[in-house]
């Protein structure tokens, strides 16, 4: 059930003094409570919640206003007066609005704005909050507010998403802005950033006056207008300065309006915080933008390093052209604190960037984050990635890597407690609920890490920028990975190869390129035309085949693909895109499983005949060894709900056992278990004909 405020505040009327405003245990609950409340007034009759939203904001800003400038004894207006009708609290709050709002920021606020709300809508917000303290309740009331009201419609309109509280504060801390400092957002939403780095400079400053003149180092731009003009709001109303937020596209410089351009400038910022938008569904393909940067321009291997070509990329995701952006406005010595998706600190065809950043500063660190870090929003897997802008770039240098499997909430967004051992939730010294939240003093522990040490267990460590293998910035990929195979590396039981070494030394198939063969898809007209089965990722399990697949085609269809896909007793399929469960699992291919057509998201394995060396038993072995799964897992991107792990599947070691008898004596006994598997379908299938009799 909702938490509403008069569940634990005496029901009151009439005028309250600011003293009387309490916490609310959990502001961002209240807010789903007042949401819910207007959904169910409006579910059917809201034709506009982007423009409901932004009055609902409005409003929270007078309760902010109202809230600020009021002694403790002074009555606030932000509530319901005895007897006061609907009617004429919605006068008396736009009349607040007007005069104590629009006026005193006019130069903000656009003088036609107004709160437009109904009468209904009104009370129902001021009757929830009227007994409540924001100030008290939330370090950034806003943020709370735009998760619950504004967040799924940028998310569908722009693919932002609001940065929780907890991650923007470690961001800020590790890198420790200095006063004076000039710091900037180019993607600044509400301004989370600027606020969490007003608190930190506020911190170290002692003069009221000083402080407020801090606020002027303080820039930020959205694309948003209504972003733009709230973050710059929000900023004054609690600093009392005057701050720098700019509504432009940051990627297009040349499209600055005069305010702007003087003051937003290439090599000048100390500091630059960010979470930009990014997705597939908002690519960059303009020309006049891409041209302006070196990543909007397609790179190649020369030499075995990535070189910039003078040809354009046909489009390029926003995130990727905000790297660069964001390393062309800070100053030489200027430090960036950004959030990726982490397929870009693995994915092979992401190398690029790696090679412009490593060109142009050095990596400070890398933190990942926990799949729920952004849910119940969105499960896009992200890191976080600290760099210094730097003209002399050391040979070598220390890079942070921490892994943050606990932000303090679940996949629902609910918060979750360290639990004791009998599963009881954990206080502190003073009785409190600890939250378990990794991030808590995260930017003090991750100083005094340790290096990497592959014999010890360790979720936070620091690796040399020369021991970063292939450009692969993740750091579960040296804790499940590096760590196993160091170990086996001086094991003489065992050699070490890749799959591009078996594939080069023709131990293992591949087609043209290097690369494994993988399927094809049908269309999903053909099927239901016959009795061939389609297999798909979900038909991939425990070794097997299912071939009692609800998706088949015609035999007419099986001979365009047939010779094509070659599916031959022996084969090896691996799942190689799907849902982030299916990545790594394998079927072998018996006589019962030939006659089929496999889904694209399969990849194809052989094995040549008569090799000594590995035969096909024995890969699939190896392929199921934990060491290797965990590399397949490492090396798999997820965004969203799709996971792939494409032709990272190359770069994959196998420890495969050194000795000959060895490798014979897994090979037979897994013959032996693929053998027994095949009597049971045949036995199965006797049964199955001997009922249809």
């Amino acid at each position: 059930m909702p938490i509403h405020i008069t569940d634990f505040l005496e029901e009151k009327s009439g005028l309250i003094k600011k003293k009387d405003l309490r916490r609310s245990p959990n502001l961002k609950q209240v807010f789903s409570s007042i949401n819910q409340h207007l959904y169910g007034k409006l579910k059917y009759t809201d034709t506009d919640t982007r423009a409901r939203s932004k009055q609902i904001i409005n409003l929270l800003l007078c309760k902010l206003v109202d809230e600020i400038n009021k002694t403790s004894e002074e009555e606030v207006e932000f509530c319901i007066r005895t007897d006061e009708s609907d009617k004429q609290l919605l006068k008396r709050v736009q009349s607040f609005f007007n005069i104590n709002v629009r006026e005193k920021y006019k130069d903000i606020i656009d003088e036609n704005e107004q709160i437009t709300l109904t009468k209904e809508l009104v009370y129902i917000i001021v009757k929830e909050l009227q007994h409540i303290s924001l100030l008290q309740s939330s370090k950034d009331i806003l943020s709370d507010a735009f998760e619950i009201f504004v967040s799924k419609i940028l998310k569908d309109e722009a693919g932002q998403f609001f940065t929780p509280a907890n991650i923007i504060k470690f961001m800020v801390n590790y890198l420790d802005p200095v006063v004076d400092s000039k710091i900037l957002d180019p993607a600044c939403g509400h301004g989370g950033f600027l606020l969490e780095a007003k608190d930190i400079l506020w911190s170290k400053i002692e003069s009221k006056e000083k402080r407020i003149e801090s606020i002027s180092n303080l820039f930020g731009i959205d694309k948003d207008l209504f972003l733009a003009k709230i973050s710059k709001l929000y900023l004054e109303i609690l600093s009392n300065g005057k701050s720098n937020i700019f509504c432009e596209d940051s990627l297009d410089p040349k499209s600055y309006r005069v305010p702007a351009r003087q003051v937003i400038k290439n090599n000048t910022f100390d500091y630059v915080f960010t979470n930009p938008p990014f997705g597939v569904k908002i690519p960059i393909n303009k020309k006049e933008i891409l041209m302006d940067y070196q990543l909007g321009h397609t790179w190649k291997i020369i030499d075995g390093r990535w070189e910039i070509q003078d040809k354009l990329v046909r489009q390029q995701a926003p995130q990727v052209l905000f790297i660069e952006r964001c390393v062309q406005l800070l100053r030489d010595g200027g430090k960036l604190g950004i959030i990726l998706p982490e397929g870009i600190f693995g994915n092979p065809t992401d190398r690029y960037i790696w090679e412009y950043l490593t060109s142009n500063g050095k990596i400070l660190g890398i933190i990942s984050l926990d799949q729920n870090t952004f849910q119940p929003y969105t499960c896009n897997k992200t890191s976080i990635l600290f760099f210094e802008k730097s003209k002399e770039i050391s040979i070598d240098y220390i890079i942070d890597f921490a892994i943050v499997e606990n932000v303090g909430h679940d996949k629902d967004g609910k918060i979750l407690y360290k639990l004791n051992k009998d599963g009881s939730k954990k206080l502190d010294s003073v009785g409190n609920l600890i939250v378990n939240d990794d991030l808590i003093d995260l930017h003090l522990t991750i100083k005094d890490a340790e290096e990497f040490d592959y014999l010890k267990e360790q979720k936070i460590f620091k690796i040399r920028y020369s021991n970063v293998k292939n450009k692969i910035f993740i750091p579960v990929y040296y804790t499940g990975v590096e760590k196993t195979l160091k170990k086996l590396e001086n094991d003489k039981n065992f050699t070490l190869a890749t799959i591009q070494d078996l594939v080069d030394k023709k131990i293992i198939y591949s087609n043209k390129g290097g690369y494994l063969p993988r399927g094809d898809e049908i269309g999903s007209h053909v099927y239901g035309l016959g009795d061939i089965p389609f297999i798909r990722t979900s038909e991939l399990n425990n070794w097997e085949i299912n071939l009692d697949s609800y998706k088949k085609t015609s035999e007419e269809v099986y001979e365009q693909y047939k010779s094509k896909q070659n599916i031959e007793e022996g084969d090896i399929l691996l799942v190689k895109d799907g849902g982030p469960n299916l990545i790594g699992k394998t079927a072998y291919i018996t006589e019962l499983d030939t006659k089929i057509i496999i889904q694209s998201h399969i990849f194809q394995i052989k094995t040549l005949e008569n090799n000594e060396f590995i035969d096909s038993y024995l890969l699939l072995y190896l392929l199921n060894l934990e060491i290797v799964q965990k590399q397949i897992q490492a090396i798999t991107f997820v965004q969203g709900t799709i996971a792939t792990i494409g032709n990272r599947i190359m770069e994959v070691v196998l420890p495969i056992p050194s000795d000959f008898n060895k490798r014979k004596e897994i090979s037979d006994y897994i013959k032996k278990i693929i053998n027994s598997k095949i009597e049971i379908k045949k036995e199965i299938q006797k049964i199955s004909r001997y009922y249809e009799y």
